[in-house]
């Protein structure tokens, strides 16, 4: 299908005009992308990894497993609905605003809503339905946000601001998990941190010169439109469709190592629930200090060198290594270290991944489709992993479970082989 019309786009590496004026300069987004990607990760980590474990232990505490499962599962089903189709809206929008800050503007405000609701719910399923409202808004953010960076980015810095972007990503993680146990237990728990989350996104992509759409597109957005959304073809596109089952692996593998990390503290180590966040906010912090280390540089590196898979390949043994250690971890204090050596290796993948993905993209004009598309290789290991996990830890414990979070690495090493465009 296609969608190109005239379109304006800010004046940056990849384009040359603009409908706006007194924007900040162009290399402004370099900067802003990032910093809302930050916001965004502040914003949704606590209730996925902390607050809503914590909220479903005070409603049901014998079944808070199984609940955590539901809830994250059906809450990652509705991210997958909400990110490509934000991304298909986004290529289409012709407001004065941009493309992507509208939805960007909505799905903050969306997603916020849906954190009140999760802060005060009165039984489980009304929990379910907080975390679907807040899945739906913050991925129409994200899908948004991502589509901004081949739009304001060109080919030639995109591995240094993906590593950036990738940077603030996990930064945000350790940020919103320091604040969450900052305070006591309740509604400002849950509300606080993702507060200042979505501020800080709306805040820094306000002053961002958008791309315009001066044209509507003629095709209508119909039924074939809609399901188009979540598909491209990947025997016209194999690179993509390689990139995609890259990212797939590799999210798996991170998410294996967070998803049910407040509850093996728990269960493992005998930990209390008072003690719980501060222990997930030394996990995510020794996690992002890897990445700290690694990120920045090798994404300086792999666009000197104009070399993506290599970094792909050495980031999947690393991270294999580091879930492998927190799997078979005696003490508290060996499973920070796993998550330190797992964060180094992810760091070396987050450094390239987005621009991997970025330089395979079919085309300019469904660039947010496109990335939408791909942000179900992000979206799709939250709903997986909670219905297999309950099944996995009742059968081999948590050993079983992050063991096989390890081999999703190994293959997202074998799959990044496959892609021919960039080396």
């Amino acid at each position: 299908m296609d969608e190109s019309k005239p379109l304006s786009a800010p004046a940056t590496a990849g384009s040359t005009t603009a409908t706006s004026t007194g924007a900040p300069p162009s290399r402004y987004p370099r900067i802003a992308i990032p910093l809302a990607i930050l916001g965004f990760s502040i914003a949704l980590v606590p209730p996925l990894v902390i607050t809503i474990a914590l909220r479903l232990r005070e409603l049901d505490l014998d079944g808070a497993g199984a609940a955590l499962g539901l809830v994250l599962g059906v809450g990652a089903f509705f991210s997958l609905l909400a990110n490509p189709l934000a991304g298909r809206f986004s290529d289409r929008t012709t407001s004065r605003l941009g493309m992507r800050k509208p939805w960007i503007f909505a799905g903050a405000a969306l997603g916020y809503a849906g954190i009140l609701v999760i802060a005060f719910a009165p039984s489980v399923p009304v929990v379910v339905v907080g975390w679907s409202i807040a899945q739906i808004g913050l991925n129409f953010a994200l899908a948004a946000l991502v589509a901004m960076l081949p739009d304001q980015i060109g080919p030639e810095r995109r591995g240094r601001t993906a590593s950036w972007i990738s940077l603030a990503q996990n930064v945000g993680g350790v940020a919103a998990t320091f604040l969450v146990q900052l305070f006591p237990a309740g509604p400002v728990q849950y509300l606080v941190p993702s507060l200042i989350g979505v501020v800080l996104m709306v805040a820094v992509i306000a002053p961002v010169r958008d791309r315009v759409r001066t044209e509507r597109v003629r095709e209508p957005f119909d039924l074939r439109a809609v399901l188009g959304s979540f598909v491209f073809n990947p025997r016209k596109n194999p690179d993509l469709g390689w990139a995609w089952l890259t990212r797939f692996f590799l999210t798996t593998t991170q998410f294996t190592a967070t998803s049910y990390l407040t509850y093996f503290l728990i269960e493992q180590f005998g930990v209390t629930d008072e003690e719980a966040p501060t222990l997930v906010f030394q996990a995510i912090l020794a996690n992002a200090v890897g990445i700290v280390l690694v990120a920045p540089l090798l994404g300086w590196l792999s666009d000197r060198l104009r070399r993506r898979k290599l970094f792909v390949i050495i980031s999947s043994a690393i991270a294999v290594v580091g879930l492998t250690v927190i799997a078979l971890a005696p003490s508290i204090e060996v499973v920070l270290l796993g998550e330190l050596v797992l964060g180094a290796g992810l760091g070396a993948f987050f450094a390239v991944e987005l621009a991997l993905i970025a330089d395979v993209l079919p085309s300019e004009e469904t660039a947010g489709k496109d990335l939408g598309v791909a942000n179900l290789a992000q979206s799709l290991p939250q709903s997986l992993i909670p219905v297999a996990a309950p099944g996995l830890i009742g059968a081999f414990g948590y050993l079983g479970l992050f063991l096989g979070g390890a081999v999703f690495g190994v293959l997202g090493a074998v799959s990044v082989t496959r892609v021919k465009k960039v080396r």
